[in-house]
């Protein structure tokens, strides 16, 4: 897997131009996945439980938000 830092705007603006994130990395060390990772609906539901699934970046940013933290970083 390849991690690239971003700043966070940069980000955003890929984002929604319709790049697909696989996963974002919060600054409390967890990983978010997101919806290019590859993995079946019926994982995803459970990780969307768990706060470990986030479909959109503005998702992700509330999952960072009840945690306390922030997006740090994201990949392609």
């Amino acid at each position: 897997m390849i991690t690239s830092l971003l700043d966070i705007e940069d980000a955003r603006a890929r984002l929604t131009s319709g790049d697909q994130p696989y996963a974002f990395e919060m600054s409390d060390q967890t990983t978010v996945l997101g919806p290019a990772c590859g993995f079946g609906a019926d994982y995803l539901r459970h990780l969307q439980t768990e706060g470990r699934y986030a479909e959109s970046f503005e998702t992700a940013e509330q999952i960072a938000d009840l945690r306390g933290a922030i997006i740090t970083e994201y990949g392609l």
